[in-house]
């Protein structure tokens, strides 16, 4: 009987081989002879894969890593300690009998006083796990009576489970180690591409900028009665505070306005929208609907304070109101454009929402991710699909 993993590979080789017949020409007298030789191939080099990974990875073999777990008594307390994914196969365990003299189990669950370096001459070992700290387990000593003997040292080391983030061990020297918790990206390569792609983009977009000042700059001030470019106190990473630019695109008293305007708001929570605020221009509208408000920030960028993607920049009035989960949205730099503006301006109506959001794009933030939020917030701008 064929094996199920073999099968696929057939009916793949089976069905090229009659692609090939109709669209090369191939003779079915040919086809008939080459398709039971191709067969044959493919199971003879499944089977022979079959034997190379046993013979690598097989029980008792000479690529199996044998190990010696310090501190714990027997499998199942290894599993309980440290779950299934132990590092080689267990031959052994050395651990603080009741009395406070070490003691060797081996696998048929024999016990007898031992040292650690009886324990190390007396069996084949690979490696010596540590899993635990007790009277009689010196890491120093276990350490280096492993080292000077070739064997692989592995300690268990635990911390906190976080809710979110992952763990980066940096080496200091001298057998010091510092660990750090990372609830942002910190891979300085990625990142310095990403300051790169910032600094492109914002001079590319203060281009715009300047088009769009020359063009509508006349038309804001008579609408507004106010200056063209609107500037205000945000919130930037982790707290550092900065002045945000836009186009104007509100009469000159929409903040005095605003207080009258709260009983309107659309979002819950720590936010204030709109959809049809009436202290929003004719042309404002316009520029809002093409995004064209949003390019003073180009500068923003190009001075630091943003970046071409990330997470929607609050209001120091907003953040004053913020439970201490929603700070994490602050830990990364606030963009010009990001999750929020794809998905937020038209579907989301909670802040929690707007919160999932950022910290989604902060989970998974990536250069490649940063490409696909930019190249859809283009098709949204040529579509008109702004607020």
């Amino acid at each position: 009987m064929i094996s199920y993993s073999i099968k696929p590979g057939i009916f793949l080789i089976s069905g090229s081989l009659l692609a090939v017949h109709y669209v090369a020409g191939v003779r079915w007298n040919d086809l008939a002879i080459i398709l039971p030789l191709a067969v044959a191939s493919f199971a003879a080099s499944s089977a022979a894969s079959r034997l190379i990974t046993f013979a690598l990875f097989g029980r008792n073999n000479l690529l199996t890593s044998n190990a010696l777990i310090v501190g714990a008594n027997s499998y199942e307390d290894l599993c309980d300690r440290i779950g299934k994914n132990t590092l080689g196969r267990p031959v052994g365990y050395l651990f603080t009998g009741t009395n406070g003299e070490l003691l060797f189990r081996d696998e048929k669950g024999n016990e007898m006083p031992s040292t650690l370096d009886q324990a190390l001459d007396a069996h084949v070992i690979d490696d010596v796990v540590m899993v635990d700290y007790s009277e009689g387990l010196d890491p120093d000593d276990i350490l280096y009576s492993s080292s000077i003997r070739g064997k692989t040292f592995r300690t268990l080391m635990r911390t906190p489970l976080a809710p979110a983030g992952r763990y980066r061990t940096q080496a200091l020297g001298a057998g010091e180690y510092l660990l750090s918790h990372e609830s942002v990206p910190v891979s300085e390569i990625p990142l310095a591409v990403k300051h790169l792609m910032d600094l492109a983009g914002a001079l590319v977009g203060l281009v715009f900028c300047a088009i769009a000042y020359v063009v509508f700059a006349r038309r804001i001030k008579r609408e507004t009665q106010g200056s063209v470019i609107f500037s205000q106190t945000r919130v930037g990473r982790n707290g550092r505070l900065f002045t945000l630019y836009k186009f104007r695109t509100m009469k000159v008293t929409a903040e005095e306005e605003r207080e009258e305007l709260l009983e309107q708001n659309e979002m819950k929570g720590h936010i204030f929208k709109i959809r049809h605020d009436p202290r929003i221009t004719p042309l404002g509208r316009t520029l809002r609907k093409l995004y064209i408000d949003e390019l003073p920030q180009f500068w923003n960028a190009l001075m630091g304070e943003m970046s071409l993607v990330g997470t929607r920049p609050p209001t120091p009035s907003e953040v004053a109101c913020y439970e201490p989960h929603h700070q994490r949205r602050l830990s990364m730099k606030p963009g010009i454009t990001g999750l929020w503006q794809l998905y937020g301006t038209d579907e989301v109506t909670d802040f929690e929402d707007v919160v999932e959001l950022d910290c989604r794009y902060i989970d998974t933030w990536s250069i490649l991710q940063d490409c696909r939020i930019i190249f859809r917030t283009l098709l949204r701008v040529a579509r008109g699909g702004g607020y």
